[in-house]
């Protein structure tokens, strides 16, 4: 796993999909910089939510982070994907 890419901007609009343990109600989606909220795995018992989306820099992905962690729910991971694409979807779908 790559941890640095030179010429990776902190302050341009990149994508990231963030995985935190539990179910996070998807309107939480305008507290979370607008970023899709999907789930995954057991309801119960290994349940994990996953969002998807642009954010306009690295201080914004701070905030979503540091609200998720205030509301109670640990941050499995966090992922960056290609900066200034308008389309989440296909910027991923090159990584896979």
């Amino acid at each position: 796993m790559e941890k640095y890419r030179q010429g990776v901007s902190r302050l341009e609009p990149a994508i990231y999909r963030i995985r935190i343990q539990g179910i996070l109600d998807k309107n939480w989606s305008d507290y979370c910089g607008g970023m899709t909220i999907e789930h995954e795995g057991d309801q119960k018992q290994s349940a994990m939510s996953i969002l998807l989306g642009k954010l306009s820099d690295q201080s914004a992905l701070i905030g979503v982070l540091n609200s998720l962690h205030d509301i109670g729910y640990p941050i499995l991971s966090v992922e960056y994907f290609e900066a200034g694409n308008a389309n989440p979807a296909s910027s991923i779908e090159r990584y896979w």
